[in-house]
This record gives C-alpha cells, sequence and structure tokens, in this order.
C-alpha cells in the first residue's frame, strides 16, 4: 500500500479541481481547508462567485498562458455539460458592452492575432443592437458563454473528489507548514509528496490582497450573460444560474476594502443599471414604485475575490519548517516541496482546469526530482 500522500491546502474551485486531477492521475490526496462546499463565508470566494465566461485578448505576454487555461478549461466545461448536467454547466449566449472601444476588441486583424475572436459564436454586434437609452456605448460583441451554479458545482465537485478517494480536513491554518503537521495527525503513518498551495490570497503573502464585491442574487432569469463596461470602469453584469440559481447581478469591484456591510446605495444602483441593460428580466419594464423595481431578490451580499499584485502565482517551491527532533527538545530543519496556485482574482472558475492539469504536471515533478 502507497504510504504518501499530496496535501492540497484549501476547497475553492481550484483546489477541489486539482484534487480531482491528481486523484485521477492516481495519487493519493488529502484536502485541508477551513471551508468546504456547502458554507458561506466572505472569504471563501468561490461559492460567491457569479462563475461564467468571458473572452479577453491577448495584450501581454502573461496573458498567453491565462488564455491556454481558459481554453482548456472551456473544453472540459464542455464535455461536463454533456457527460454530467448534474454539475450545473451550460452553455448560453454571452452579449458585452463597452462605452470605451480599445482596438484590441473590434479591429479584425488584431482580434485575429489576440485570439479575442476565435471564441464560439464570437462576433461584433451591430449598433443596432445595442440596448436602448444606452447611448455610451461604442462596442458590442456576442459569443458562447458557459454559466453554472457555484454552490452545486463544489458540490458536485467535492463529490468526485472522494469517488476518487481524496480524503479531507477540515482546519483553518495559520500557515501553511502547519499543513504538515495537521495531515500528520490525521494519517501519521504518510509521508508528504508534496503540498498544493490552492489558499485564495495564500499565507502572509504581501502581494495578496482582497476585492470587495457586492452583487445581489434574484430569482428572475435571464437566458444570456450580458455585460456593460462603464466609462467610469464599473461593470455591471447579468448571469443565470442553472438548476434553479435563479440570475446573479452585480456588481461592485473594491480593491482593499475590507468592509463587511451591505451598501443600500450600491444595491439600488445595481439594480437600476441591470433593469435598464436587460428589461426582459422584469418583463419588459420595471416598477418604479417597489424599491426592488420589481425584481425578486432573493439575497444580496458582500464577498472579497483574491487578488495578488502581478496576477496568478503558479510556481513550484520548497517550504521550508522545523520540526520537533527525535530527542524531543530541539527543532531539526525540514523541507516539502510546495506548488503555489493562488491569486486568481476573478477568474478561478476560467482558470480551474487548465490550472489543475499544469498543477498535475509541476507536482509530478517535484517528485520526481526529490527521487534523485
Amino acid at each position: 500500500m502507497d504510504q504518501s500522500s499530496i496535501i492540497v491546502v484549501g476547497a475553492g474551485v481550484i483546489g477541489l479541481t486539482c484534487a480531482i486531477r491528481l486523484g485521477q492521475r492516481g495519487h493519493p490526496v488529502t484536502v485541508i481547508s477551513r471551508e468546504s462546499p456547502g458554507d458561506f463565508h466572505i472569504d471563501y470566494a468561490s461559492p460567491w462567485a457569479g462563475a461564467h465566461f468571458r473572452p479577453v485578448p491577448i495584450t501581454k505576454p502573461a496573458d498567453r498562458l491565462e488564455q491556454g487555461l481558459m481554453r482548456e478549461t472551456y473544453t472540459e466545461l464542455q464535455r461536463l455539460s454533456e457527460k454530467h448536467p448534474e454539475a450545473s454547466v451550460q452553455f448560453v449566449p454571452g452579449v458585452e458592452f463597452f462605452d470605451v472601444a480599445d482596438p484590441a476588441y473590434f479591429d479584425p486583424r488584431l482580434t485575429q492575432e489576440n485570439s479575442y475572436a476565435s471564441w464560439p459564436g464570437f462576433r461584433v454586434l451591430d449598433p443596432q443592437d445595442f440596448p436602448e437609452g444606452h447611448d455610451t456605448v461604442k462596442l458590442g460583441v456576442t459569443y458562447t458563454a458557459w454559466v453554472l451554479n457555484s454552490p452545486v458545482y463544489l458540490r458536485w465537485l467535492e463529490q468526485e473528489a472522494k469517488k476518487l478517494g481524496v480524503k479531507f480536513i477540515h482546519r483553518e491554518l495559520a500557515a501553511l507548514e502547519e499543513a504538515v503537521f495537521v495531515s500528520r495527525e490525521h494519517e501519521p503513518d504518510r509521508n508528504i509528496l508534496a503540498i498544493v498551495n490552492a489558499s485564495g490570497r495564500g499565507f502572509n503573502d504581501p502581494h495578496s490582497f482582497p476585492s470587495r464585491g457586492q452583487f445581489i442574487a434574484v430569482s428572475n432569469r435571464c437566458e444570456k450573460t450580458v455585460s456593460h463596461h462603464w466609462s467610469d470602469g464599473s461593470t455591471t453584469v447579468i448571469i443565470p444560474r442553472p438548476l434553479g440559481g435563479g440570475t446573479i447581478i452585480g456588481g461592485t469591484k473594491e480593491p482593499k476594502n475590507w468592509s463587511h456591510s451591505i451598501s443600500e446605495n450600491a444595491t439600488l444602483s445595481i439594480l437600476m443599471r441591470a433593469a435598464a441593460l436587460c428589461p426582459e428580466l422584469l418583463g419588459g419594464e420595471a416598477d418604479t414604485s417597489s424599491p426592488a423595481l420589481g425584481f425578486d431578490v432573493r439575497e444580496v451580499y458582500v464577498a472579497r475575490r483574491p487578488m495578488r499584485r502581478g496576477g496568478l502565482r503558479l510556481e513550484t517551491d520548497r517550504l521550508v519548517f522545523q520540526d520537533t527532533a527525535e530527542n524531543g527538545m530541539t527543532n531539526e530543519e525540514k523541507s516539502v516541496p510546495v506548488v503555489h496556485c493562488y491569486g486568481a482574482g476573478p477568474s478561478g472558475f476560467k482558470l480551474s482546469w487548465g490550472l489543475a492539469d499544469r498543477v498535475e504536471r509541476m507536482v509530478l515533478a517535484c517528485i520526481e526530482q526529490s527521487k534523485t
């Protein structure tokens, strides 16, 4: 019997997806996390996520990696939508409007070079297709987007991981090094081959910070994703959640804001923008006599996206830690390979399966290197 295991720290979408890929490749895996699917905590970003696809052009070298990860994830989600409808993944039309028209988003030569126009169903919209009353819109595009019900999807990922023998430990860690000792408490006879750090914002990473987002879940249904990027830098999004999840409307992007509180002004602004952008949500017309404008509001919530200056951290390292020596009186230094995979911001779902494949290869390389 193999007396070794790989530890995954974090049970968000990236941690769970990595656990599945590692388990599918035959690795014994244990997930250690403060929250698990079914939990709702302001810093547990995944269940709050709108979780939808929108393409982005390649405008700098780092974008090429993310573009590849997005495509791998898109392909896997296509497979899941066909083979596992219970996972909640569905494909719907997506439309997107811009008040500022960057040539990277519409110039035919640039959109071919930067891959923006190469996604399924992509085309530039005619001005007659722009939303009524939005004279500021300079560009509109459409494409085939995926959507999913994030709480349902996370539970599905957890169950798939358990089918592969992945074990789960519910524990809050004060430091990444603590994962070694928590694992040892539960599985004292197992050797740790590597640790995958999928902890969202990492541990004491000076480059990591939260971005507060306020969103609204409504029962009103929409059959497409709609995004409007305003000239002031804000964005309105309308995202259908399959399998009875209603629609997510957002939202705000507030870097380094730690507030838990709901802003009533933001709620009203989000609802007014959504009503104007997608009147079919309200059967064609808002009810101005109602504070909710006719929306059937399920919940107004705040969550924190795990941001990182410089973007996603995806790299291997050695985690050096102090362990109690055999004499029980002194410390001795030890280390274990670690693959860092965190700081994906709002893109965790979009990158998840591509990241899981990269992480699995990186873990394997770490294990092979440890043998030499």
